[in-house]
């Protein structure tokens, strides 16, 4: 029952209303795209989605919840923070970013499913390089910011 309310929480928190401020702001024309690949239109989206996750992590904080949750969750909430920072310069790859990100999280549970998680890496970065989303050198920020806040989650943990 615990596991169900944080999941609900953060997929509720979080990934709902990102979901449905995109799809909005797409049929609206305040995005080009579901991607929001437009350096200055992500802008906004970064303040969005760090505003419901700081809100999500307070609440798991403040639940004190699991000593692991807390630290998965806060490390998301500074790799996103750092994303929105660098995106002033390069438009990091969010995709690869977070994939290298859960990986290494699920790294920590099981090193099969990590490796096998990661394994889908590169058909990731080739897909955002055949649709134009991004160039290579935003991927490897991607996969570097990811990289980072994965292996901190790592150490801390």
């Amino acid at each position: 029952m615990k596991a169900t309310m944080l999941s609900l929480l953060i997929v509720g928190g979080v990934f709902v209303p990102i979901g449905l401020k995109t799809i909005h702001g797409v049929r609206n024309g305040i995005y080009t795209n579901l991607d929001v690949s437009d350096q200055t239109q992500r802008q906004k989206w970064f303040i969005a989605t760090t505003v419901l996750l700081l809100g999500v992590t307070i609440i798991i904080w403040v639940t004190d919840q699991d000593r692991t949750l807390r630290l998965a969750v806060t490390c998301a909430l500074i790799l996103l923070l750092v994303a929105q920072v660098v995106n002033i310069a390069v438009k990091a790859s969010m995709h690869l970013a977070f994939h290298t990100f859960l990986g290494l999280l699920i790294f920590h549970f099981s090193w099969a499913s990590g490796i096998l998680f990661l394994f889908f890496s590169p058909f990731l970065a080739w897909s955002r390089l055949y649709l134009k989303r991004h160039v290579l050198k935003e991927i490897i920020v991607g996969i570097i910011l990811g990289a980072i806040f994965g292996g901190v989650f790592l150490v801390l943990v």
